[in-house]
């Protein structure tokens, strides 16, 4: 039996694992590739997962010497609406204290980049090459309002003492329209008028001719007859008489006084069939006896048959 004396207390399982990597030697990368595309990719994949470690590291939230808190530029985009990963937590004496919140602040490492200098102006009246420089628009406004004709203002006439005015156009007191071609000529409606009276009274005189031809057989009738005792004479009809048409006149104002107050004394719904009837029909004999009055009222002479 042999007995192992240990003098060194320090072995762990991950300094044994440690010896036995360098013991092994170094081993070829599993991002070794070929192909140049795909070198290409992980180089840039490398790259970006750098710049993000490095922007990870970044403290979203800054506690200033002062006690304020600054969120930098770095974290400002990432935590919109999630609030930020690393906010130093405030001592219980300072909870809820004024002017003690978040504040955003762009940090002072940007450095703008030098633009070279712009060129020099060429002097006054030099006549050097056109200006590129961008117009002066007030100065042009200014100068076309000054050279603007100004619109003239309509003519008014005074018609008061207290000096009410009003526009001279359109008032009748110039000669406006004498340059129309329809100046001082006829309106077109008057002409159509004047024609449509000329073919009525033509229509007239040869019913009247007409007339005269029928009544020429009539014992005792020529013209002037018929301008002097009244009305001609036809066979087997009469001229209405003036008691007869007043008779008539009477009976028909009677009867247009019973149908109205008939109408008038009727229900105010009508919500039947036979009422709606007997509306229509009243106001049928109405608007006839109404009619039957006019033409009696207004029709000089009137022949009755005698059979």
């Amino acid at each position: 039996m042999s007995l192992v004396y240990i003098t060194h207390h320090d072995e762990n399982i991950v300094g044994c694992e440690h010896d036995f990597e360098k013991a092994a030697g170094p081993k070829e990368s599993i991002f070794v590739y070929k192909n140049p595309v795909v070198e290409k990719a992980a180089k840039y994949a490398r790259k970006l997962r750098e710049r993000m470690n490095e922007e990870d590291k970044k403290l979203s939230v800054i506690l200033q010497n002062d006690g304020t808190r600054i969120l930098t530029e770095a974290k400002k985009s990432l935590h919109r609406t999630m609030g930020c990963a690393h906010t130093p937590i405030d001592p219980p004496c300072a909870f809820l204290r004024k002017n003690q919140g978040v504040k955003w602040r762009r940090e002072k490492n940007h450095q703008c980049p030098k633009m070279p200098p712009m060129p020099p102006l060429p002097p006054p009246g030099s006549g050097g090459h056109k200006s590129t420089m961008a117009p002066n628009f007030i100065k042009r406004n200014k100068l076309c309002a000054a050279q603007t004709i100004p619109c003239p203002p309509p003519p008014r006439y005074v018609d008061t003492p207290a000096g009410t005015r009003h526009n001279l156009l359109n008032s009748g007191l110039i000669p406006q329209f004498i340059c129309r071609k329809d100046f001082g000529k006829v309106p077109i409606y008057l002409k159509k008028t004047k024609r449509m009276l000329a073919d009525m009274n033509a229509v007239c005189a040869k019913e009247q001719a007409r007339l005269l031809e029928l009544c020429r057989g009539i014992k005792g009738f020529t013209k002037t007859s018929v301008d002097l005792s009244g009305p001609p004479q036809v066979p087997g009809m009469r001229v209405m008489e003036q008691p007869e048409r007043n008779e008539i006149l009477e009976g028909l104002r009677l009867s247009l006084t019973d149908m109205t107050k008939q109408y008038q004394s009727m229900s105010l719904l009508i919500d039947s069939i036979a009422k709606r009837q007997r509306k229509s029909k009243l106001e049928s004999d109405l608007r006839q006896v109404e009619q039957d009055i006019l033409l009696i009222e207004t029709t000089p002479i009137i022949y009755v048959s005698e059979y």
